[in-house]
């Protein structure tokens, strides 16, 4: 009796087995693909980029009156092809290497106000400086040379002796001395010419 019941139960649990692998077959051969036989088109995750017919607009922003100016061109190249991350790389970068009229005018901040492939609105928020040095004067190769207020572009060398100069004024061409306009720079330079 114990035999004809495990044979049985082992019957039964190969029948049930069968049925299911069975039951798998079936249904992966009946399964009606809909889009069986049609064209598969690849799907890009390719980002927004500005097309060559873009407009850009600039914002000026002047914090310290507070007004807006805007102005409207045709997208410059080096902007053509950009990404969304690509602008705000550039704008980094622009900050990072101010133009002596930036640096004048007080630039601190360039933004990315709006982007998109047909239209890119950029704003340059302007704050000046009421103390602003336009020159910095240092020493170099025993000489006076005069450089902007990015202390790396020269403005003019001199032909200075820096032994020439009297002791406290020599202390500040050492450490750097800025100049606040072209009238106190040209004082600065007529006093100890030659």
């Amino acid at each position: 009796m114990k035999k004809y019941i495990v044979c049985s139960f082992c019957g039964l649990l190969v029948m049930t087995g069968a049925y299911i692998f069975s039951y798998q077959k079936l249904s992966e051969l009946s399964y009606d693909d809909p889009y069986k036989g049609q064209a598969s088109v690849e799907i890009s995750a390719r980002e927004d980029t500005i097309k060559s017919s873009a407009r850009l607009i600039v914002e000026t922003y002047n914090a310290q009156d507070q007004t807006i100016s805007r102005k409207e061109t045709a997208m410059p190249a080096m902007y053509l092809g950009l990404t969304r991350s690509g602008v705000l790389e550039k704008l980094d970068h622009y900050m990072d290497d101010l133009s002596i009229a930036d640096l004048e005018n007080g630039l601190v901040s360039f933004d990315l106000m709006y982007f998109s492939p047909d239209c890119l609105m950029l704003r340059k928020t302007y704050q000046p400086d009421e103390d602003f040095h336009k020159y910095y004067i240092k020493l170099s190769k025993g000489c006076i040379t005069v450089y902007y207020s990015d202390r790396k572009t020269v403005y003019e060398y001199t032909d200075i002796d820096f032994n020439a100069l009297p002791p406290d004024v020599a202390a500040d061409v050492i450490g750097g001395m800025e100049i606040k306009d072209e009238k106190q720079l040209y004082d600065f330079l007529e006093t100890y010419s030659s």
